[in-house]
C-alpha cells in the first residue's frame, strides 16, 4: 500500500497566505554547560503548527504500520520496508517537530526529547558517555533514571520477587548458610533526582550485599552526579530492579508532552503486561517517536529479546551503534 500525504489540521482551518519576505532572526547559541540547564518549557507552550505527515493505519505518523515479522529497514525503523522524501518545511511557532538531529547516529525528528536511562550495576559505566551526547544535542531533555529496564504489572512483579526470596531462603537453609538478601520490595514510585530520596536509592548509594556489591553512581562519578542533581527536570523510579517499573518513566514523559523518547537499556528484562500495553497505546495515540539503544547495539529487532513484540507495536527506531 503506498504512503499518502495527510494534513493534520489545527482547531480551525485557516487559508494559507504567503509569508512576508523577511530574514529570519538568528538563533541564540546553546549555553556552554547543558547539564546545568533548567527544566524545559512547560506544557502550556503554544501548540505545534499543522504538519504534513506520512500516515498509514496504526503506529505513529512517521512510522507506518507493517506486519510484525518484517525486520528493521535501512533507516533503523522496526518493520520499515523503504525510504521516503519530503520538503521538511513548516510555518508557525512553538515546540513542534523540526529537522532531525542525530543522536548516536540515528535521526531524531523531535525538538522536545524525553530520556530513560538504566543505571543499574552493569549499566552505570555508560552513563557519562550518554549524558555528554544527550545534553549536547538536547540540553533541556527530561531525564528519568531506572534500576533495570523492564515493564511488568506490579502485582505480577511482586509475586515473582516473593517466590524468588522463598527459593533463596530454602537454598540457604539447605546449605546451612544465612540468607542475607532482601526480604521485601517496596512499590515503585517516581521521585525527583534532586530530592533526598535519590541519595538513598541503591544505584546512587551503591550496595554491599554479597555478590551484588558495587559503589554506586555518586561515588564512581561524583561530578556527573552533582550536575544531574542540580537539574530541575530529572527523576528516578524507586525500588529494586525486579520491580520492572519503567512504565512509570514512560507515563511521566508522555504526560510532559515530549515528542520523542530515547530509551537506553540492555533489554534483558521482561516487557509485558497491561502496563506495557497501555504505554504502547499512549505512544501511538500521541504519535511519539521512540528510539531504543543498547550498549551492545541493536542491529536488528531480534536483538531486543523479550522487548521485540512491544517495540514492533510502536514502530520503534533502533540504534545499531554499540558503546
Amino acid at each position: 500500500m503506498p504512503f499518502t500525504a495527510q494534513q493534520i489540521a489545527a482547531d480551525k482551518v485557516i487559508e494559507a497566505t504567503p509569508p512576508p519576505n523577511e530574514e529570519q532572526a538568528p538563533q541564540e547559541s546553546t549555553p556552554a554547560d547543558p547539564l546545568n540547564q533548567e527544566e524545559a518549557a512547560s506544557s502550556s507552550e503554544d501548540a505545534a503548527p499543522p504538519l504534513e505527515m506520512m500516515t498509514m493505519p496504526g503506529g505513529a505518523s512517521w512510522a507506518p504500520a507493517v506486519p510484525r515479522d518484517v525486520k528493521a529497514s535501512p533507516t533503523g525503523v522496526l518493520g520499515g520496508t523503504g525510504t521516503g522524501t519530503g520538503s521538511g518545511k513548516g510555518t508557525g511557532k512553538g515546540g513542534g517537530i523540526v529537522a532531525g538531529v542525530k543522536l548516536f547516529g540515528v535521526e531524531v525528528k523531535a525538538k522536545k526529547l524525553g530520556v530513560i536511562v538504566d543505571i543499574s550495576k552493569s549499566m552505570q559505566k555508560y552513563t557519562p558517555q550518554l549524558a555528554a551526547e544527550i545534553f549536547e544535542k538536547f540540553p533541556d531533555a527530561d531525564v528519568i533514571f531506572t534500576n533495570g529496564g523492564g515493564m511488568m504489572d506490579w502485582l505480577d512483579a511482586l509475586k515473582k520477587f516473593n517466590d524468588q526470596v522463598e527459593e533463596e531462603k530454602k537454598k540457604a537453609k539447605e546449605t546451612k548458610k544465612d540468607y542475607r538478601g532482601p526480604t521485601k520490595m517496596e512499590k515503585p514510585a517516581l521521585s525527583r533526582f534532586n530530592g533526598s530520596e535519590a541519595a538513598d536509592w541503591v544505584p546512587i548509594r551503591g550496595s554491599k550485599i554479597n555478590h551484588e556489591s558495587y559503589r554506586g553512581l555518586k561515588e564512581d562519578y561524583p561530578e556527573l552526579y552533582d550536575k544531574l542533581s542540580k537539574r530541575g527536570n530529572a527523576w528516578f523510579v524507586s525500588s529494586f530492579q525486579d520491580a520492572n517499573a519503567v512504565y512509570l518513566a514512560f507515563q511521566e514523559l508522555i504526560k510532559r508532552k515530549v515528542e520523542a523518547i530515547y530509551w537506553f537499556s540492555d533489554f534483558d528484562c521482561p516487557v509485558e503486561g497491561k502496563e506495557a500495553e497501555k504505554v504502547a497505546a499512549d505512544i501511538k495515540e500521541n504519535q511519539i517517536e521512540v528510539i531504543l539503544h543498547s550498549p551492545r547495539g541493536l542491529p536488528k529487532s531480534s536483538s531486543l529479546k523479550a522487548a521485540e513484540p512491544w517495540a514492533m507495536q510502536i514502530q520503534a527506531k533502533l540504534v545499531p551503534t554499540n558503546l
